[in-house]
């Protein structure tokens, strides 16, 4: 759980909400949550094609993606406002932001 938390808590700012289990704990930002629960063979979320069902939406991309390059993770880049990053078991997750240029 923990490094789990390293990404969605620390390098993406979501706030755990009732504490921390080992086996599952809830991050949330304004507008919705995500339930990060411990499975022994976790499958990665990602769609056919390599899109994504989680996209969370950042008052900037490129602060959040350089917030989360800080942390050690690669971000990839579809543009100047969006782009995705594989959390530690491959579960893809889309950032992006709706400023304009």
């Amino acid at each position: 759980m923990e490094d789990a938390l390293r990404l969605y808590r620390d390098a993406l700012g979501l706030v755990v909400q009732g504490g921390v289990n080992s086996t599952w704990t809830v991050v949330a930002a304004p507008g919705g949550s995500l339930t990060l629960y411990r499975k022994k063979s976790p499958i990665p979320c990602v769609r056919s094609g390599g899109g994504t069902p989680v996209d969370l939406h950042v008052a900037n991309f490129e602060e959040a993606a350089a917030a989360v390059e800080r942390a050690g993770y690669e971000v990839e880049r579809r543009d100047a406002h969006g782009g995705s990053v594989r959390d530690p078991w491959g579960n893809l997750v889309g950032l992006h932001d709706h400023r304009e240029d």
